[in-house]
């Protein structure tokens, strides 16, 4: 008791002062019409704001949770469907074998590391072998195209990414296929060239690149690019072709592992 007293008698000045302003206050806002409709808009504005907030962050921090939900939904759809389609852009992919059974699983996964930058990128998920992630079994984002698994495991894989100076692939445009080079020449990661295509080859900017029917890792019709240059070379009877990724690689943050459930089956047939 006596401590308090003397924190009173300390802080009298200031104590007085908070208790006529809360007076004061009490008699401007609720005797005066004006003012308590002024006071009361305000604090609506500020509550309303700080909601706002409060629901900007809880859905930034929810982001992540959402993505992942987003990424099994999309998955499920896949496997479920007798048809078996994803949506690419505005065309669908449909993927079905004979007795209409979805020959691909994806399974979802997010990048850990990723780079860019080098001759040989790479990046990391976070599936692994008891996820059944294998070696060479592709990847995917949800624009298109992304690599194919090195190695893995029982947690995380390695995935060769398409910016990669190792990585072959064989172009679909127009749906026919170019047994021919797609190649990433380390210059800028959004681009890649096609080597030897034929001048006499109808193809045209602003025509998109697929993956074709030469692999067992990817279904056909998974977008790859568009051809953003075609120049005619002096000298030459092949194109200088351009094209820009429909993945964005600096963003890669969630992928899909492409499970051909008939791969074991096929391969045999066709090695030589």
């Amino acid at each position: 008791m006596h401590r308090l007293l003397a924190f009173i008698e300390q802080n009298l000045y200031f104590i007085l002062f908070a208790v006529l302003q809360v007076v004061c206050s009490f008699l401007l806002f609720g005797l005066n019409p004006y003012q308590q409709a002024s006071f009361t808009h305000s604090a609506a504005v500020v509550t309303a704001n700080s909601n706002k907030l409060s629901s900007d962050v809880t859905g930034y921090l929810d982001l992540k949770n959402q993505n992942i939900i987003l990424q099994n939904q999309v998955a499920n759809q896949f496997q479920n469907s007798s048809l078996g389609t994803i949506m690419y852009l505005h065309d669908t992919l449909k993927v079905k074998d004979s007795s209409r059974q979805h020959l691909y699983d994806l399974v979802p996964a997010q990048v850990v590391y990723n780079s860019v930058y080098k001759a040989e990128n790479v990046f990391v998920i976070n599936k692994g072998t008891i996820d059944g992630i294998k070696k060479n079994m592709g990847v995917v984002s949800s624009e298109g195209l992304a690599g194919i698994v090195l190695k893995s495991n029982a947690k995380y894989s390695t995935v060769m990414s398409l910016l990669n100076t190792n990585m072959k692939v064989i172009p679909n445009i127009n749906g026919m296929e170019y047994f021919t080079e797609l190649v990433w020449d380390n210059s800028s990661p959004q681009t890649m060239k096609i080597k030897g295509i034929n001048k006499l080859e109808k193809i045209e900017v602003g025509d998109m690149v697929q993956t074709g029917q030469s692999s067992l890792l990817f279904p056909r019709g998974i977008p790859i690019g568009t051809i953003t240059k075609l120049e005619q070379k002096e000298n030459s009877q092949y194109f200088d072709t351009e094209l820009v990724t429909t993945t964005n690689f600096r963003n890669l943050t969630y992928v899909y592992v492409v499970i051909n459930r008939d791969a074991h089956l096929i391969a045999p047939l066709i090695e030589e």
